[in-house]
């Protein structure tokens, strides 16, 4: 458990250490846009997975 605990701990101190090394502002924007783009794809692709299941089940 502790190595665990100490694996994430480690692995967020990286990319932490990796977005404070970005020097341009217009990179980490577009680093943020595509976080934001793949969490709205993942949620947008998983209703209409459910919506499928709704009517397959109706």
């Amino acid at each position: 458990m502790k190595d665990t605990v100490y694996g994430l701990k480690n692995e967020t101190k990286s990319k932490l250490l990796f977005w404070n090394k970005i020097e341009s502002k217009a990179v980490e924007v577009v680093l943020v846009f595509i976080f934001i783009g793949l969490i709205a794809l993942k949620v947008f692709t998983t209703a209409l997975t459910f919506g499928w299941l709704k009517y397959l089940f109706a």
